[in-house]
C-alpha cells in the first residue's frame, strides 16, 4: 500500500495486519514502484496524493508489468470523488474507496479485490459498468 500520510498509511496497514494480511508500506510512488519490482502482490492500495508521480500513472505502470497485469488496484483519497472516480477507472483501477473509511468498508473492498483473483481472474472487469455503479453510489452518498 502506498500513502504519503504516515498516520493514514499506518492506520490502514494496522487494520489489514489485524486480519492477518501481510502489508508492504510505501510513502511515495517511487518507493511503491521499487516494491513492485520485488514481486507480485495480491492487491495494491494507492492513495491519490502520492508524490513523484501520480497514483494514476503509478497504476498504469504497475499494470503494464506482466506479473501485475491482473492485480486489482484500489485507490483511496479524502478528495471529492467525482472526477477521481472516473480517472481511477480509466487508469485501470479496481475500486475507489473515499476517506475516511471504516474498517468494514476497507475489508469489503479488499475482499472483492481478492475474490477477483479467483476462478474469474482471467476476465477483466467491465470498467464502464463498474464506473457507472460507483458514480451512482457516490451520488447517493
Amino acid at each position: 500500500m502506498a500513502d504519503r500520510d504516515e498516520v493514514s498509511r499506518t492506520a490502514t496497514a494496522s487494520i489489514l495486519r489485524r486480519l492477518s494480511f501481510e502489508v508492504i508500506e510505501a510513502d511515495s510512488s517511487r518507493a511503491a514502484l521499487a516494491q513492485a519490482r520485488q514481486g507480485r502482490y495480491a492487491c495494491a492500495i494507492l492513495d491519490l496524493n502520492l508524490v513523484e508521480m501520480s497514483a494514476f500513472e503509478l497504476c498504469r505502470r504497475l499494470l503494464a508489468r506482466s506479473q501485475w497485469s491482473w492485480t486489482p488496484i484500489i485507490f483511496t483519497s479524502a478528495r471529492q470523488p467525482r472526477l477521481d472516480l472516473r480517472v481511477s477507472m480509466q487508469a485501470g483501477g479496481f475500486a475507489y474507496l473515499p476517506k475516511p473509511f471504516r474498517a468494514d468498508n476497507l475489508m469489503a473492498v479488499v475482499g472483492d479485490a481478492l475474490a477477483s483473483q479467483g476462478p474469474m481472474r482471467q476476465v477483466k472487469p467491465n470498467r464502464e459498468l463498474v464506473l457507472a455503479r460507483a458514480e451512482a453510489a457516490a451520488g447517493s452518498a
